[in-house]
């Protein structure tokens, strides 16, 4: 992922200096309490381990004020067919998808993490199929 980040701040004609690019596990970030103003999290908690944990290590780096912008496919709603699909299918994502789950229902967690605010809208993207919907918003520290 980071040669694409790179190459889209090139092309956008951001400097590289500006950037730091880490490569870690969400429930274990390594950087300083309070040390980052925005954490972008996008198609992330669908494939943690612990997304409560990864929620709390967002806002231990973020410094008061600072912003986690976050962009999650979610579990459809119950009683709809595509939700029974994602139950059925689950098992078989997360084995071929990097430990994707279908019915995670991240927006809940978000909600719950402690946030002074969150913003969080949904949408559904018809080029998805069985990973629909989607969350996206801002939480701010």
């Amino acid at each position: 992922m980071e040669k694409y980040a790179v190459a889209a701040a090139e092309a956008a004609g951001l400097p590289l200096s500006n950037f730091r690019f880490e490569q870690a596990v969400a429930e274990a970030l390594p950087l300083n309490d309070a040390s980052v103003d925005v954490v972008v999290g996008t198609l992330v908690l669908c494939s943690v381990e612990d997304v409560d944990q990864a929620l709390r290590e967002v806002k231990r780096v973020l410094k008061p004020g600072g912003l986690y912008i976050f962009v999650e496919h979610v579990a459809a709603k119950d009683g709809t067919i595509l939700r029974f699909l994602q139950g059925i299918l689950d098992p078989l994502q997360q084995t071929l998808a990097d430990r994707c789950h279908l019915t995670r229902n991240t927006a809940t967690n978000i909600a719950g993490a402690g946030f002074a605010g969150v913003d969080v809208n949904r949408a559904n993207l018809s080029t998805a199929s069985l990973i629909n919907p989607h969350v996206y918003g801002i939480a701010y520290k």
